[in-house]
C-alpha cells in the first residue's frame, strides 16, 4: 500500500493542485481546516501532514503546535508564502516542523521532503520499538534474578510431604480427612511443578513436558472442587456447562494453569457484582475442542482488547504483574491450540481456548476409568444433550 498522508489548505485549488500531483506517489486524504485534522487525527494516526501556513481560525503553525502535543511522532511539513526569517524561526520551535517549504513548491523538491519524512517516521518507529524491547529484555532479566530467589526459597520450604503421609496413615478411616490429604497433596505436587518450571526458565532450559490423553470435563471438575480452598475465589459463582468431548493430548498441570489464571481474572471482573457469575463451558468444535470461560464483570476497554497479551501490560494496578494472560498464551499453544478473547467494556468477557482432539490411537487407549477422585468431585451441571 501508498503510504498516507494528510494535506490541510482552505484554498481548493491547491487542495486539487497537491492531489494531483502526489496521487500516484501517496495515498492521500485533504482537509480544508484544522478543526477538521483534529478530527481526523483522533480516528487515526497520520505519518506525515502537511499544513498550509495561512488558514481561517486556526493558522498552520498553531495546528502543528497541537499536533506536537497530541501525536509527537507524526512528521509536521508547512508549507507557507511568507519569506520572513522570524516567521520560518517561530513555526519551526513551535511546531518543530520537520521542514518549512516555500511556495510556489517544486514537485521534485516537495516529493524528495516528503520521502525523507515517511523515512524518519519509520526510522524513529523503529527506534521506539528497539527501546520498549530493550526495556522490556532489562525487566525479564531482573524479574529472572529474583524469580530464581523465590524458587530457590518456595523449594526449602516443600518439606509438607511426609506430613501428609502422616495424616493419611493416622486417619486412614477418616473419608473426609483422606479427602483434605488428597488436595493437600495435590496442592504440594502443583508446587513443585511450577518450581521446577521456574528455574528451568530462568536456566533458560527447553522444557519437554509429559502429555497424555486428557478428559477436559474431568479436569475441569477437579479444578474447581480444588479451587474451593481458594479464599480469593467465590466458588459459588462458578458455574461448569460440560458437554461429552473428545480427550486432549496435554498436560494436566499446565491446561489447569491455565484455566486457573482465566478463572481467577474472572473472579477479578466480578468483584462488587452482586449478580456477578463465572461459566466455564466445554463442547466439541469439528476436531477440535474447545474450552470458554466466561463472566459478566466490568470487561476490556476496546482500546487496550490487543494490548491484555502482551508482557507487563495488566489493568490491576500493585495487584498484577501482566504476566498472566502471556503465559496462558504460550501454554495453550505449546499444546497446539489458541487462545482468543471476545469483551464487550461494561458487559463482560469470554476467553476461548480451541485445542486439537487427540487422535483416534490415542483416544482408544485412554481408559475414562474413575481412579477415585472423580467419585469425590462435586457435581456440575451438564446441559440437556
Amino acid at each position: 500500500m501508498k503510504p498516507e498522508l494528510l494535506y490541510v489548505d482552505d484554498e481548493v485549488g491547491n487542495l486539487v493542485v497537491f492531489e494531483a500531483a502526489f496521487e500516484d506517489d501517496f495515498q492521500i486524504t485533504l482537509a480544508q481546516s484544522a478543526e477538521e485534522v483534529l478530527e481526523l487525527m483522533e480516528e487515526r494516526a497520520f505519518a506525515v501532514v502537511v499544513a498550509d501556513h495561512r488558514m481561517p481560525r486556526m493558522t498552520g503553525v498553531e495546528l502543528l503546535e497541537i499536533l506536537r502535543e497530541r501525536h509527537p511522532l507524526t512528521k509536521r511539513i508547512l508549507l507557507t508564502g511568507y519569506t520572513d526569517p522570524a516567521a520560518m524561526i517561530d513555526s519551526i520551535n513551535r511546531g518543530q516542523v520537520f521542514h518549512y517549504v516555500r511556495k510556489p513548491w517544486e514537485r521534485h523538491e516537495l516529493l524528495a521532503i516528503l520521502r525523507r519524512a515517511f523515512e524518519a517516521h519509520d526510522l524513529e518507529i523503529a527506534n521506539q520499538t528497539l527501546t520498549n524491547q530493550l526495556i522490556a529484555a532489562d525487566r525479564l532479566a531482573t524479574l529472572g534474578q529474583a524469580t530464581a530467589r523465590i524458587a530457590h526459597e518456595m523449594g526449602n520450604q516443600l518439606c509438607m510431604l511426609p506430613l501428609l503421609e502422616v495424616m493419611q496413615g493416622e486417619f486412614a478411616g477418616n473419608p473426609r480427612m483422606q479427602k483434605i490429604a488428597g488436595f493437600a497433596t495435590q496442592t504440594y505436587e502443583r508446587l513443585v511443578a511450577l518450581v521446577e518450571e521456574v528455574k528451568k526458565f530462568v536456566r533458560q532450559e527447553h522444557e519437554e513436558f509429559d502429555r497424555r490423553p486428557l478428559a477436559l470435563d474431568e479436569l475441569i471438575q477437579e479444578l474447581v472442587s480444588f479451587l474451593r480452598f481458594d479464599r480469593k475465589i467465590d466458588v459459588t459463582r462458578v458455574h461448569a456447562q460440560l458437554r461429552d468431548a473428545p480427550p486432549v493430548l496435554g498436560n494436566r498441570f499446565k491446561l489447569q494453569q491455565v484455566l486457573t489464571n482465566l478463572i481467577k481474572n474472572a473472579s477479578d471482573a466480578i468483584d462488587g457484582r452482586e449478580d456477578g457469575w463465572i461459566r466455564i463451558s466445554l463442547q466439541q468444535d469439528g476436531d477440535r475442542v474447545r474450552i470458554d470461560v466466561s463472566d459478566n464483570g466490568c470487561g476490556i476497554p476496546e482500546s487496550i482488547a490487543e494490548r491484555v497479551w502482551q508482557p507487563f501490560f495488566t489493568t490491576k494496578g500493585a495487584n498484577g504483574n501482566g504476566l498472566g494472560l502471556d503465559v496462558c498464551r504460550r501454554l495453550v499453544e505449546s499444546h497446539g491450540g489458541s487462545i482468543a478473547c471476545d469483551s464487550v467494556c461494561g458487559a463482560g468477557t469470554t476467553f476461548s481456548i480451541s485445542l486439537p482432539a487427540a487422535d483416534s490411537a490415542s483416544a482408544a487407549a485412554y481408559s475414562r476409568t474413575s481412579t477415585g477422585l472423580k467419585a469425590a468431585l462435586p457435581v456440575i451441571s451438564r446441559p440437556e444433550q
